[in-house]
């Protein structure tokens, strides 16, 4: 799986923030047992990894929580600082 993947899929798309989450939350809970985390190598190869793991759960989540369909995607304002 690479983003093209991610870009052509309606369904990966909706779970894209969620995983994304998901990678961060467990890659940083890792970090004192694995300190070689700290500089980020690595975390594209393990944030696929969670998304073939989570993405039909997540869907499915999502689906539930939208009548059994997917939510329209539109694009956010941003509104975090860098």
């Amino acid at each position: 799986m690479n983003i093209q993947d991610i870009a052509k899929s309606r369904e990966k798309k909706a779970v894209f923030n969620m995983v994304l989450e998901e990678s961060c939350r467990q890659w940083c809970d890792g970090i004192e047992n694995a300190p070689e985390r700290k500089d980020g190598e690595g975390f594209a190869d393990f944030f696929y990894e969670v998304f073939e793991d989570k993405e039909k759960e997540y869907v499915q989540q999502i689906k539930e929580m939208n009548g059994g369909r997917l939510p329209t995607l539109q694009p956010k304002g941003k509104d975090h600082e860098r």
